[in-house]
């Protein structure tokens, strides 16, 4: 039978299969760690930075560097899946995004593009020979960034040289399980990633809470089998025993009741879930924060700093920031407006304070559809 790909694991994820999603629905980034940090905490503190959302509101995942001092970093808000796409993570043992196969490299690439092309989907990876993690990683679904546009893109985003070489790929994505290793591969070779249990958790883009209750579950059950494996053998050496053979038939009778008065709260907590996630998600709208920030930070000066952010509707973001140079509020502005993913700017409420540090507001409104659907850096 031929390894499932990632198209095929989207639609009929079993118990144990590795999930691959869209990586068009993620935001990346590279980080920078502390070798002697806890890595997992350092990359929360890094998504607080990087986005005007909370932790507990993001699928993400992430992959270190040998030396763990960098971390490449991928989050979606959870409302960008819908309940039919989170059905298939219920009894995966990873979901991870389908670019996971560059996060493998055992040495340093040198600087250049790798174009991967699935029909018309386009995923572009760039390599800035500083590290074995990508310097950036953009991916466009169907019908979405020409080939030329997407290098061009990936190239300026990863620090490139504007002539830097592009290795261009046709393959899918599959999975394959080796010992106790994950490896996420390309179908005609040219790059793989080997994920062992610490690296596949960090990796999975779950809720990081619900994964540690899940090991903690598994753990139990393991625990509950062994001692249910060591009750029958004990069943089987007394069986000559009429008074063990009974003491035991109570005892077993009595942990069958016990699990069989829990299974109704399960199954209703379960249910409970299920129900408000599903109203959630049928409330929510596409947002894209990460791409309206990426969008402006572009022509942010270097003496403009964003103190908070935060959506207004789906086309609205309004920033809180300070500047020591009030020329540069003007400037910022007058490029904001020159953008054009632009439909209006204001600048609220400017105050200089002590030190000449101006405080200020800003609300910018961008044109309806002015993102194609698509994730990126």
């Amino acid at each position: 039978m031929p390894p499932a790909t990632n198209q095929d694991l989207n639609h009929s994820a079993t118990d144990g299969a590795i999930v691959l999603v869209p990586g068009s629905k993620f935001f990346v980034r590279r980080v920078a760690l502390a070798p002697d940090g806890e890595a997992g905490a350092q990359v929360e503190l890094a998504l607080e930075e990087l986005s005007p959302f909370p932790a507990s509101q993001l699928y993400y995942g992430f992959r270190t560097d040998a030396p763990r001092t960098s971390a490449l970093v991928f989050a979606a808000y959870r409302k960008n899946f819908t309940p039919e796409e989170l059905a298939t993570w219920s009894g995966a043992a990873a979901v991870l995004p389908d670019f996971a196969v560059w996060l493998g490299a055992e040495t340093v690439p040198p600087p250049g593009v790798n174009l991967r092309e699935q029909g018309a989907r386009r995923e572009a990876v760039a390599w800035d020979g500083q590290g074995t993690l990508p310097a950036a990683v953009l991916v466009r679904p169907d019908g979405t960034d020409g080939s030329d546009e997407l290098v061009a893109e990936a190239r300026r985003k990863g620090g490139l040289a504007v002539d830097a070489p592009v290795k261009v790929i046709s393959s899918a994505v599959y999975t394959a399980r080796e010992k106790r290793e994950v490896v996420v591969r390309l179908a005609n070779g040219g790059a793989e990633a080997h994920f062992n249990p610490v690296t596949l958790g960090q990796a999975d883009v779950r809720d990081k809470v619900l994964l540690t209750e899940r090991r903690q579950t598994l753990r139990r059950d393991t625990l509950v089998w062994r001692v249910f494996a060591a009750a029958v053998a004990g069943l089987a050496a007394c069986a000559i025993l009429e008074l063990g053979l009974l003491a035991t038939g109570l005892w077993l009778r009595s942990q069958r009741a016990e699990l069989k008065g829990q299974e109704a709260t399960v199954t209703q907590i379960g249910l409970t879930q299920s129900l408000a996630k599903r109203m959630e998600d049928i409330s929510a709208q596409r947002l894209l924060p990460f791409e309206m920030l990426a969008e402006l930070q572009e022509k942010r000066p270097k003496s403009v700093e964003f103190t908070r952010a935060s959506t207004n509707g789906l086309w609205r973001i309004d920033i809180e920031a300070q500047t020591t140079n009030a020329t540069d509020l003007r400037d910022f502005e007058a490029d904001i407006r020159r953008l054009p993913s632009i439909e209006k700017v204001e600048a609220l409420d400017p105050r200089t304070r002590e030190g000449g540090l101006t405080t200020f507001r800003l609300e910018v409104t961008f044109k309806p559809g002015w993102f194609k659907a698509g994730g990126g850096t």
